[in-house]
């Protein structure tokens, strides 16, 4: 089995959903979205955040605990019986005869040193077999746990088309990280030569920002990832409400084609923040990238669609005159995310 996902967030098997979050939000601050640690964190969190994919995970760890005790133990009796055979084996060389004492040889003629070999032959002789009888048994080796087979992969319908996921609108992401500057936490050298004053002051300037970036994502969320094919001149004025103008052209480009999709499938899609963490945030508070686990409910035709899950990630510029503060000034999604320039 690959890395454990609890371990990858460092929390407990048996931690809430909140602690998993928290413990999420923690891991991916100050992580620029090509990192490959961004995406490893991101994933982890996809499936412990998810009730179905965390109980199916808990199942597979629960199956790979029980192979693995399951082998322990059967090394242990493979030892004892092991153990045991030599020591029946040790048993029965001492009840052999014991061999000869050594002699001494008087012969007459019979040089100093032949008598010193003949000793020593039948010395060796009187040892050989039980060296022999102890070494014949040995423990075997422990077998590696076999790998479980991976679980079933769970059904996924094809979700909305275009914007809906979050494709319209992804811009350069390579410009977004030279954009983008990395804030170090307090305590770093950046606030090396500050007074606690001045420390205080930037722990209390990035706690604002953060919550006020990380609220306004949330509440974008739903109004520019949602429509309805009886309602989309109307979803894409809405949405361009908390988008950049350029974000909001490419949007506007092809929602046209969106709107044909939506219509051809009578297409409702709903869209919600599962969690969101602020990543990272300029030292003038003016810039930030969030990340947002996303979840799309639809339904196609009337029916209702297995819900679409993912994480985008959007960055957001400071804007005084917007509803929120904030706008989103360009989005990626899921592991276009790892692809500069995607």
């Amino acid at each position: 089995m690959s890395a454990n996902l609890y371990d990858i967030l460092n929390v407990d098997e048996s931690a809430s959903v909140d602690e998993i979050r928290s413990a999420w939000k923690a891991a991916v601050a100050d992580l620029d979205p090509t990192d490959r640690r961004f995406r490893a964190f991101n994933d982890a969190a996809a499936v412990l955040l998810d009730t179905d994919k965390r109980a199916a995970y808990d199942a597979e760890l629960a199956a790979a605990a029980a192979d693995d005790a399951e082998l322990a133990a059967a090394a242990a009796d493979d030892a004892e019986l092991a153990a045991a055979a030599a020591d029946d084996a040790g048993a029965s060389t001492a009840g052999e005869e014991p061999a000869p004492a050594p002699v001494t040889l008087t012969k007459t003629g019979t040089a100093a040193g032949e008598d010193t070999a003949v000793k020593d032959a039948v010395d060796t002789a009187g040892t050989a077999d039980t060296a022999s009888a102890a070494s014949t048994v040995t423990a075997p080796k422990p077998v590696p746990a076999p790998a479980p087979d991976p679980a079933p992969a769970k059904p996924v319908s094809a979700g909305p088309p275009g914007w809906a996921l979050g494709a319209a609108g992804v811009g350069a992401l390579a410009a977004l990280a030279l954009a983008v500057v990395l804030l170090l936490q307090p305590g770093g050298n950046v606030f090396a030569d500050d007074s606690p004053k001045d420390v205080a002051a930037a722990n209390a300037s990035f706690e604002k920002a953060s919550l006020s970036v990380e609220g306004a994502a949330e509440r974008m969320i739903a109004d520019v990832f949602s429509y309805n094919y009886k309602t989309m001149d109307a979803d894409l004025e809405r949405a361009q409400r908390y988008v950049t103008p350029e974000l909001g052209a490419k949007q506007a480009k092809g929602w046209p084609d969106i709107a044909k999709d939506a219509a051809d499938q009578k297409l409702v899609v709903q869209a919600r923040a599962e969690a969101v963490a602020l990543t990272r945030v300029s030292p003038d508070r003016k810039d930030a990238t969030v990340v947002v686990f996303l979840v799309q409910d639809s339904t196609r035709n009337g029916v209702d669609q297995t819900p679409l899950r993912m994480w985008v990630s959007l960055r957001m510029v400071h804007d005084d005159g917007s509803a929120d503060g904030w706008l989103i000034d360009d989005v990626c999604v899921d592991s276009n995310c790892d692809k500069p320039g995607s």
